[in-house]
């Protein structure tokens, strides 16, 4: 019934046990940690796409309808034709339209203000909307996305 030696030994191998448990614990703490960042990042990039689309498309509406506003800002060809800032939540868009030969690009650039937020990929997203001049009328008639 004398076992000696085998008493310091299971405390041995039940504190290198409770060692490895502890590192695993760290190792999928990180990974949380590490998954919630990503998952921050993700949603203010899709923010400021969201922020920098809807802005795109408020000032192509006004193209698409025609009348007076839009003939005011339609007055150069080439150049910047209309600029517009607007910020909330701490995203700011800048929107700019240039126009030549019939054709519209209506260009919003949405970038964050804010630095206490993460992102992943970068800290500004550009959206381009492309118009065109229509045949009946004066206003212009949506083609889509650009790259």
């Amino acid at each position: 019934m004398r076992r000696r030696g085998e008493r310091g030994m299971s405390s041995i191998v039940g504190m290198f046990l409770l060692g490895v448990m502890l590192f695993a614990g760290l190792g999928l703490l990180t990974l949380e940690r590490q998954a919630a960042r990503a998952g921050i990042g993700y949603e203010d990039e899709v923010r400021l796409r969201l922020l920098a689309q809807s802005e795109a498309e408020r000032l192509a509406v006004t193209f698409e309808r025609g009348g007076a506003r839009a003939g005011s800002i339609l007055t150069a060809k080439g150049t910047v034709l209309a600029q517009q800032e607007t910020a909330r939540d701490g995203l700011s868009c800048v929107t700019r339209a240039y126009g030549k030969d019939g054709e519209l690009i209506v260009s919003a650039l949405a970038s964050r203000g804010n630095e206490d937020r993460l992102l992943s990929i970068g800290s500004y997203v550009r959206a381009k909307a492309h118009l065109r001049k229509g045949e009946e009328g004066e206003g212009y008639v949506w083609l889509g996305w650009l790259p």
